[in-house]
C-alpha cells in the first residue's frame, strides 16, 4: 500500500487529533471541578500532556510541509 494516498479525514486527525483530545479534556475539567479531585487530576494531566503532543505534531507538520 502506498502512503501518498490518505484521505483528507485521515491527515486531518494525524495533524490535529491530539488538539481535539485536550480540548475536550479541557471541557471536562471545567464541568468537573470540585467535584472530583482525582478525576480533575487525570483530565489536567490530560490537557497537558495531550497538548503538548498536539503542539509538536503541528510544528511537525509545518516543518514537513516548508520541506516540500
Amino acid at each position: 500500500m502506498s502512503n501518498e494516498n490518505h484521505s483528507k479525514l485521515y491527515k486531518w486527525r494525524a495533524k490535529y487529533g491530539a488538539i481535539v483530545v485536550a480540548v475536550s479534556c479541557l471541557l471536562s475539567l471545567t464541568s468537573s471541578w470540585g467535584k472530583n479531585w482525582i478525576l480533575t487530576g487525570v483530565f489536567g494531566l490530560g490537557v497537558l500532556l495531550c497538548g503538548a503532543i498536539g503542539f509538536f505534531d503541528i510544528t511537525r507538520a509545518r516543518a514537513d510541509f516548508t520541506k516540500k
